[in-house]
């Protein structure tokens, strides 16, 4: 018998005066861009908005990349992201400047 875990809940947001408008987040995340239920859309305000929390698999690769530390995810369990094989963000790294 196979147990299904319920989703977890992830609460995403944004500091808006930290975020200096670089985007990384909607780049690094693989649940924005082309997906039809992006976690991330850019906003004409020059900030990312917010779109489908509940897309995210809690990779944290927004978070992580974040060169503003703007971006915080909760609700990601120590288990690690919700699809299995996915690379951790802490393996990701990109040069800060």
């Amino acid at each position: 018998m196979v147990e299904e875990a319920e989703p977890e809940s992830r609460i995403i947001s944004v500091d808006r005066e930290r975020c200096i408008g670089c985007y990384e987040c909607i780049d690094t995340c693989p649940q924005s861009g082309n997906t039809e239920f992006p976690v991330y859309k850019k906003s004409e305000e020059g900030f990312p908005r917010i779109v489908n929390p509940d897309s995210c698999i809690g990779c944290l690769s927004c978070e992580a990349n974040c060169r503003a530390l703007a971006v915080k995810v909760e609700g990601v369990s120590e288990r690690g992201p919700a699809v299995a094989g996915e690379a951790r963000a802490e393996s990701k790294c990109r040069a800060m400047f």
